[in-house]
């Protein structure tokens, strides 16, 4: 299993600073999080933390670490971007239908503080969201894992009014519901490396 996080953004321009407070050190952030909470976590399995660098600018990380794998010595990605919820406090997963095993291991975990939306295709995900103008399959880093055959969960907000603006900030973060997404998935990844071969079949 690799889970995978961009940690570049836009930078500067001219005086401008963009942050991507939520763009992507929520999704950063989170896979420190991980490491810390599954270094004592039981494992069946072994797991990759992948930190990924220009996604914004193509996602050109994932494209080269997915370029240098076998993929048959691999189960599944699950990418994360943008985890800070908005007024809608929606977690989005869209997944790809070889996944469906796993999304029936998340489907049982409970759920506190959110609200938890599934997409089986970027279609359904953009009728979720509420928008025609993302296409999810390509917006981030799981696109290059499924290029590459392996089924994917992508974790997200979907849209955020200040994506790719100069108001990404700390201050527009409500940490309290951050904190239950970073539990949740978190959750559910030690709930499938706990998990016996083929026991989600």
């Amino acid at each position: 299993m690799v889970v995978s996080a961009h940690y570049d953004h836009l930078g500067t321009k001219g005086s401008k600073i963009y942050a991507g407070a939520n763009d992507n050190a929520s999704g950063t952030a989170a896979l420190l999080a991980l490491a810390q909470q599954l270094k004592t976590a039981k494992r069946y399995y072994p797991i990759i933390l992948l930190a990924t660098d220009a996604e914004e600018k193509g996602l050109h990380g994932a494209k080269h670490y997915a370029s240098k794998i076998n993929s048959t010595e691999y189960a599944l990605n699950i990418n994360l971007d943008m985890l800070a919820l908005n007024q809608k406090s929606t977690l989005y997963v869209m997944h790809s239908r070889t996944a469906k095993p796993y999304i029936e291991v998340l489907a049982r975990l409970p759920v506190h503080d959110f609200k938890l939306k599934l997409a089986s295709s970027p279609q359904r995900m953009r009728r979720l969201v509420g928008t025609e103008r993302v296409d999810w399959l390509k917006a981030s880093d799981h696109y290059a894992f499924h290029k590459a055959g392996l089924p994917y969960l992508y974790f997200g907000m979907g849209e955020d009014k200040h994506h790719h603006s100069v108001k990404d900030t700390l201050e527009q973060i409500d940490f309290e519901k951050y904190q239950h997404v970073v539990n949740f998935i978190n959750d559910f990844i030690v709930a499938l490396l706990d998990c016996p071969l083929d026991c989600t079949s």
